[in-house]
């Protein structure tokens, strides 16, 4: 289940419906900064033609921008149910576009990072 993956995962910038999302096993929340979404554009740009070192430096900046963007005090619970929520709306063609953004990016952090 994408749920589960996604909460396997440190956190992200995914695309929904035209917006952005921070999610991760950290965070569930809506992305309010646009350094962020262009950098995430950038990214999916540059992983696209094949241009690996631009899509690592953007990988990495996303990377950051999700970190800075954790709420504390940290609350499991929370983000199992929002993002739950969050999921819950999608129809299944539009949970297509974001488990390929998944695979994307648990191989770009294997690529990048090392193991998840």
């Amino acid at each position: 289940m994408i749920t589960e993956r996604i909460l396997k995962c440190p956190g992200f910038l995914y695309e929904l419906k035209g917006k952005y999302y921070y999610l991760g096993k950290w965070i569930c929340r809506e992305c309010d900064n646009t350094d962020a979404s262009d950098s995430a554009f950038m990214y999916r740009m540059s992983r696209r033609e094949g241009e690996d070192a631009e899509t690592s430096l953007y990988f990495q900046k996303i990377r950051a921008f999700a970190d800075f963007a954790l709420e504390v005090p940290y609350n499991p619970a929370k983000i199992r149910e929002n993002l739950g929520a969050l999921l819950g709306e999608l129809s299944a063609a539009e949970l297509a576009p974001l488990e390929e953004q998944l695979d994307h990016f648990e191989e770009d952090y294997r690529r990048y990072c090392g193991e998840l």
